[in-house]
């Protein structure tokens, strides 16, 4: 095989990994990057101290929006930062403050400093 033809394999196979990154980024976003619409409000959990809150997004989905997810969002009412701080699959049926620092959604017990997301257990 010529050494050019060598190099031109190689060429395609770098293009065609990077083309299989570029796909897997977006198709498969961090959760701190995952946009919600205001439109698709679901609900809006006050803490205990109602200084923060968590609102429940609905979310046409990760992959071509076609499956659901639900993403929550912290407030901080003091500071306005907001965070998506977790990412469920199946219809959000439980949100609830077990806590100031901590929320139970589903029954799964989440420390509002950390994140949830189901794509990595």
């Amino acid at each position: 095989m010529s050494k050019s033809i060598k190099i031109s394999l190689l060429f395609f196979a770098v293009i065609i990994l990077i083309g299989i990154l570029f796909l897997y980024q977006a198709l498969n976003p961090t959760l701190s990057s995952i946009q919600v619409n205001e439109k698709n409000e679901e609900g809006i959990y006050i803490s205990p101290n109602g200084k923060k809150s968590i609102t429940v997004y609905f979310n046409g989905g990760l992959i071509f929006h076609n499956d659901v997810t639900y993403v929550g969002v912290l407030e901080d009412f003091n500071s306005g930062l907001k965070k998506n701080i977790f990412l469920v699959m199946s219809n959000v049926k439980e949100v609830r403050w077990e806590s100031n620092e901590t929320i139970v959604v589903n029954g799964i017990e989440i420390a509002i400093d950390d994140t949830y997301d189901f794509r990595k257990e």
